[in-house]
């Protein structure tokens, strides 16, 4: 499974190219057998398990920083070692699991959607799974939870709490319910909520594992960027196939959609409406944003299959001004800001929101980014609650620093991760917006924090995508007391092996004081 040769340090970057470094050796794992041959069944994910808790030793013989890598779609630095990385996209095997491998306590009626994915399958090859290859006819079924990108491998879109948009719903870490997780230790770990046991001990037996149930340890787990260990499997829960349709997008006025929003906090949802988005203009003086919502509505087929939206690079691999950012960069001060936006505005209405289109999950978040060079983005949650006054904030602090960049606001369940950013009650609202990459991400960050504190609004940032976290700002966005119920559960997980735990540290993890 695990290529044998060494091909020493080299040179990494993300598929976004924001954080460029080098690593002391990648290694890339499969399932392929010692003869060549697939594995299949209970061999895959028991012998993938085997083989990653065995490399993790050799990196503690190596004195190595070992970190897993899934699509590498992260702009932030939470995929970043200069140790050794862990390629897992070809552990991409799916499951049906046969009902005598169920804990009785886990409902009948929710077994047939429940599947389980290695680490590296990705979004897209899971859709497929769940959409167009039912193991019984009739019963397809589709996630409760995605981003826009199907690209993300599963273990790395939970890792790092990838959201979408789910009025009732959470993000994508809520739908795992069991992680399977190398640690280095010599048993692999099969890990769920004591309060919500699924799978029994004849299953953790067959995937040679010891079992956990912790809802600390769970909670802690999910979203935690890949310092646990190495998932090489997980859990889960799906949705009978269902369909979203989306109305022509919509205007709307900021008072209007400031009292939407304070009504979404005190439970006014209208029935069935799931998925709910704006984008506004912090520059704008006509004080109007865009919607774009959908409710989940029953699946029908022969629906035509919505346009991809934001797929940047062409049939032939051509994206347009891929290296543009990079020359204006330094010229952007010639360029008002109010102009850039206005254009983005327009621009986003055709090319990035859902518009008039009804399809299932896997036909409608199909988006393959490529962000175009010397592109980042920023990102952070607060309550619904708190929305109608962020918009207030947000664009003050654009405008303050003449930041040309318009803002995406999705909404989401509060996620129960002890570290999810989207864990904000009732309901999550993720600001983001775009910019040149240079020495102004971290300022906005910097005054973005600031200006929140003095409004008393308590914040998240986005795992995937922002400037860095030190251990002030951490514990004023979660909290003293889930910041020690986090380091606990990955020492338990570890079994208190400071050695173990070690391998995993990465710079991230450092300067948020999380080590």
């Amino acid at each position: 499974m695990i290529q044998p040769e060494k091909q020493g340090p080299q040179p990494w970057a993300s598929v976004h190219e924001t954080f460029p470094t080098t690593v002391a050796e990648i290694y890339n794992v499969d399932n392929v057998g010692p003869h060549g041959s697939l594995l299949s069944g209970w061999e895959m994910f028991r012998r993938a398990g085997e083989d990653l808790d065995a490399l993790i030793q050799q990196a503690r013989a190596a004195r190595k920083r070992i970190l897993p890598l899934g699509a590498g779609w992260a702009l932030s630095k939470i995929n970043i070692t200069n140790g050794w990385l862990v390629n897992t996209k070809l552990l991409n095997g799916c499951f049906d699991v046969s009902d005598k491998y169920f804990d009785p306590a886990y409902p009948a009626e929710r077994r047939p959607n429940l599947v389980l994915v290695q680490a590296g399958m990705q979004i897209a090859e899971l859709n497929t799974y769940l959409e167009l290859l039912p193991r019984v006819e009739g019963q397809r079924r589709a996630l409760h939870a995605a981003g826009i990108g199907n690209g993300q491998t599963v273990a790395g879109a939970i890792s790092g709490n990838t959201h979408g948009s789910h009025l009732t719903y959470g993000a994508m870490p809520d739908f795992v319910t069991g992680l399977h997780i190398a640690t280095g230790s010599g048993q692999t770990i099969w890990l769920e909520r004591k309060s919500k046991p699924v799978m029994n001990q004849d299953f953790v037996d067959k995937l040679g594992a010891r079992l956990i149930r912790d809802d600390d340890i769970f909670n802690a787990a999910v979203v935690s960027f890949g310092t646990f260990g190495i998932i090489a499997a997980l859990a889960v829960e799906t949705a009978p196939i269902y369909q979203l349709e989306f109305p022509p997008i919509a205007n709307i006025s900021h008072a209007k959609l400031k009292e939407k929003l304070n009504g979404f906090g005190a439970g006014i949802i209208p029935q069935d409406l799931y998925h709910y988005e704006f984008i506004f203009d912090p520059f704008s003086q006509r004080q109007v944003a865009m919607e774009a919502s959908a409710p989940k509505v029953p699946y029908i087929s022969g629906v035509p299959t919505p346009k991809p939206r934001w797929i940047i690079r062409d049939k032939r691999g051509y994206a347009p001004g891929i290296t543009i950012l990079r020359v204006l960069g330094p010229f952007r001060n010639l360029l008002p800001a109010r102009l850039l936006t206005e254009i983005e505005f327009k621009q986003y209405r055709k090319n990035a929101l859902l518009n008039k289109v009804r399809g299932s999950p896997g036909q409608l978040y199909t988006s393959s980014i490529y962000y175009l060079g010397g592109y980042i983005e920023s990102a952070f949650g607060v309550s619904v609650k708190d929305a109608a006054a962020t918009i207030d904030i947000a664009s003050q602090v654009s405008q303050e620093m003449g930041m040309p960049s318009i803002y995406q606001v999705r909404l989401c369940r509060a996620s129960t991760g002890t570290l999810a950013f989207t864990q904000h009650e009732p309901i999550t609202a993720v600001f983001e917006l775009g910019m040149i990459h240079d020495e102004r991400f971290a300022e906005y960050e910097r005054r973005l924090d600031t200006a929140f504190r003095q409004a008393g609004i308590r914040y998240t940032m986005h795992w995937s995508k922002n400037s860095g976290v030190n251990p002030d700002k951490l514990k004023y966005m979660y909290g003293e007391d889930r910041v020690k119920s986090w380091k606990a559960a990955r020492s338990a997980i570890f079994g208190g092996d400071a050695a173990l735990m070690k391998l995993f540290e990465t710079d991230v993890l450092k300067e948020a004081g999380l080590d």
